[in-house]
């Protein structure tokens, strides 16, 4: 009641004002600033790195090997080794059905007397035009049309002698025999099969010698280690294995290319041709790595975050010389040991304090595993 009296008199009004403009300072006064805590984040340190190479598995095959195929066509009219078996130098393999060959060999000699009997009578028309020649009773084109003639039936009947020769050559080699002794590796062809000249027919390897097929995938070949353990299936000794080429050219399909190792002698090992043969490889030492989430940029362009004693964290650059599954390997003249953030840079500013999370401590004894198991 006694507000509303001062707010009907002028006096009353002005020391309203002046108590309600009291009362909105009083409001107005700054507030307590609030201290927001260090962004907390996980730290790893620089290690020294080993690069793992997983292991590949291939089949043992002959060092010195080869496709055997007849240098002729025909029907294979019986097969005498099997997959396997030991063979002589010389030895028949394979045979094929003389029948087609002999008829073309008679096709070939009656053609070769049909090119003889036009010889003959070529050579007997040019020897009696050169005789009425002389006598001035033939004319100069009647000379040269039988000497052409001669010419000619001279050239078909080498050919014809030629073709004779090739036709007793391919009945010589209805048998196939083996360039070498070894012993056989694969049989391509069976009886009754009718196969081109040069088809293949029997794989033959030779000698004792043995090495490793692998599939190795693309990404991995160029870092592939030239020496190896090669464990064959069933047998608990390791025998060593050495590179030793790069087969054709990488398969479309599956972006691997085939790759054979030299496996050791030993005389407690037996390396059958044909069986499971895995090749593992020792790891190798690599400069430095980090988490992939430590690094901030990329390439020569890269960075990570230093945690310093006062909590700080530093940026340093570095270079990115290659990224695996959950780490890389990088250049620095940061020492191993250095600590860094490995969690939470793209929040971070060079300076900055920060919290270390309780219980997550330095990761240590890292191995990067590369490419894809086979």
């Amino acid at each position: 009641m006694s507000v509303g009296i001062v707010a009907r008199t002028p006096y009353g009004m002005a020391a309203f004002l002046i108590a309600l403009s009291v009362v909105l300072a009083g409001c107005q006064k700054d507030q307590p600033k609030v201290d927001v805590p260090p962004p907390v984040v996980r730290v790893a340190t620089i290690q020294p790195g080993t690069l793992g190479q997983p292991d590949l598995t291939g089949l043992v095959v002959a060092k010195t090997q080869s496709v055997v195929g007849f240098q002729v066509g025909g029907r294979i009219a019986e097969r005498l080794v099997e997959r396997g078996a030991r063979v002589k130098a010389g030895e028949v393999l394979a045979k094929l059905d003389p029948a087609d060959l002999r008829a073309k060999l008679a096709a070939a000699q009656a053609q070769a007397q049909q090119a003889d009997a036009q010889a003959r009578f070529a050579q007997q028309n040019f020897d009696r035009i050169q005789s009425l020649l002389t006598r001035k009773l033939a004319s100069p084109q009647d000379y040269d049309q039988a000497k052409s003639g001669l010419q000619t039936a001279r050239a078909a009947q080498t050919a014809s002698r030629a073709q004779l020769d090739q036709a007793k050559l391919a009945l010589d080699y209805a048998d196939l025999t083996a360039p070498f002794a070894g012993v056989v590796a694969s049989v391509d062809a069976d009886q009754g099969t009718v196969v081109s000249a040069g088809q293949p027919v029997v794989t033959l390897a030779a000698g004792q010698a043995r090495q490793a097929l692998v599939a190795v995938p693309e990404q991995r070949l160029t870092s592939l280690p030239h020496s190896a353990q090669a464990h064959i299936f069933g047998q608990s000794t390791p025998i060593d294995a050495t590179f030793a080429s790069v087969d054709g050219a990488v398969d479309p399909a599956s972006r691997t290319w085939s790759v054979r190792f030299d496996l050791a002698e030993n005389p407690s090992v037996v390396a059958g041709l044909g069986q499971s043969v895995t090749l593992s490889f020792a790891g190798q030492s690599v400069s430095k790595i980090v988490p992939i989430t430590a690094i901030l940029g990329q390439g020569s362009q890269a960075a990570v975050f230093v945690v310093q004693r006062d909590g700080k964290v530093k940026m340093q650059p570095i270079t990115v010389n290659r990224l695996e599954h959950e780490f890389a390997v990088i250049s620095t003249d940061l020492p191993t040991g250095t600590p860094i953030v490995a969690l939470g840079v793209n929040r971070l500013h060079d300076g900055e304090k920060v919290r270390m999370q309780p219980g997550l401590g330095t990761d240590t004894g890292t191995v990067i595993e590369t490419g894809d198991k086979q």
